[in-house]
């Protein structure tokens, strides 16, 4: 049974902010350490195979997660044509938080200055600002709140363990902000109820320190000085494998699915009323891994045009994976690689044909760890389609000293 929109909610805002530094293969070379290349050949040529990436973006070391999330969240505002006081909650989901308590959340909320405005951080890992976009559905849908900021901001390369080269070569930082708002009700637009579930997996993805923590009542009594580290920095691990990439894709489609008011058996025989909502549909996805993404269309039945991918130039950004893609997909359209007849990339290039477009059915499928998998779905109004037109606010801003 097809899922029943609600009228009465709508995605009205969307912004992104990527730092200037661009680290592509060749220069990440230079950053790992422990790369077989005897057993595995040219590295470029090996991350390619097997991520797709070819760029990411990596901030300096002096920038934080808010620093990113509050461009993406004033590009967001100025889409929506709305001022932060404006807001009724700001939903902040990273897993690479600059600060714990007050919070990278506090900071966002003060200088984006929605002082009043109540605001909460959200751990969900890669999943993250799709859940933060679920729960703003149902607070904007129960009529609490007229308007709901979700922002999705990481700072990876702080984080990562560039003596593992599978972890180090996929990820990038960024943020990406939406802004779900109520809506007149009529028929043109709305959004579907989301999708959310959860499946235990204790090894797929873990932050945690890369040594046994310290008791500090070991240490003689001293005065600590600035810059000494007790514990050792905490650094990303992440399972891989084909049994991550068919857990991924596998899942995803489902999400969709689900999001759609159908399940996983009707999307495997092809049930005609899912087939006609997705040949509908353009499909945002967390942009995991290019192979990933790669079999989730095929899994889904669409054509490559339907799916929006920066995973090309950004690569995997968590959080702020699925919203970075959303706005880049309204402004841009997608990324997609150029290959010889020997499957070796040209350039990758940009696909305007791709544009997110008026009355579109938009569904932006996550999993992230946990395994914490969901999927959120709208329609996509002029409103929002107004960011092509505009100029994005991080230019502006000079963003590149993050």
């Amino acid at each position: 049974m097809p899922a029943e929109f609600n009228r009465n909610v709508t995605i009205s805002g969307t912004g992104s902010c990527l730092p200037e530094r661009v680290i592509d293969n060749d220069t990440l070379a230079e950053m790992v350490q422990g790369y077989d290349a005897e057993r595995s050949g040219d590295f470029g040529a090996w991350v390619d195979q097997v991520t797709h990436v070819h760029e990411r973006r990596f901030c300096n070391f002096e920038t934080r997660s808010s620093d990113l999330a509050l461009v993406a969240s004033r590009e967001a505002l100025a889409v929506a044509g709305l001022e932060p006081r404006d807001l009724g909650l700001i939903i902040y989901a990273s897993f690479t938080p600059s600060q714990d308590i007050p919070g990278d959340h506090c900071l966002l909320a003060e200088e984006l200055g929605a002082t009043n405005t109540p605001t909460f951080n959200l751990m969900a890992a890669c999943a993250g600002s799709i859940y933060g976009v679920a729960m703003a559905w149902s607070s904007v849908a129960s009529g609490l709140y007229d308007h709901v900021l979700v922002v999705g901001s990481e700072t990876i390369s702080k984080a990562l363990n560039f003596h593992d080269p599978i972890t180090s070569i996929i990820f990038g930082d960024g943020a990406g902000a939406a802004i779900v708002s109520r809506r007149n009700g009529d028929d043109n637009g709305g959004m579907v109820p989301p999708y959310m579930t959860f499946k235990y997996s204790p090894r797929n993805i873990s932050l945690a320190n890369s040594n046994i923590p310290i008791d500090v009542s070991r240490f003689p009594d001293r005065e600590i000085q600035p810059g000494v580290q007790l514990v050792e920095q905490a650094l990303v691990e992440m399972e891989s494998g084909p049994n991550v990439l068919r857990t991924a894709v596998l899942n995803m489609s489902e999400c969709a699915a689900r999001c759609l008011g159908y399940d996983r058996r009707a999307l495997k025989k092809g049930d005609p009323g899912l087939v006609e909502l997705l040949s509908n549909s353009r499909i945002v996805p967390h942009q995991a891994n290019g192979r990933i993404v790669d079999g989730l269309a095929d899994r889904l039945g669409v054509s490559s045009d339907q799916m929006i991918r920066t995973l090309y130039r950004y690569g995997n950004i968590s959080a702020a994976s699925n919203l970075v893609a959303l706005d880049y997909g309204i402004r841009h359209g997608s990324m997609e690689r150029v290959l010889d007849d020997d499957g070796n990339v040209i350039e990758i290039r940009e696909n305007e044909n791709a544009r997110i477009q008026e009355g579109e059915l938009v569904l932006l499928p996550s999993i992230g760890g946990g395994y914490l998998m969901g999927c959120v779905g709208f329609i996509a109004e002029p409103q929002l389609l107004s960011a092509r037109d505009r100029a994005p606010v991080g230019a502006a801003a000079g963003n590149g000293s993050l």
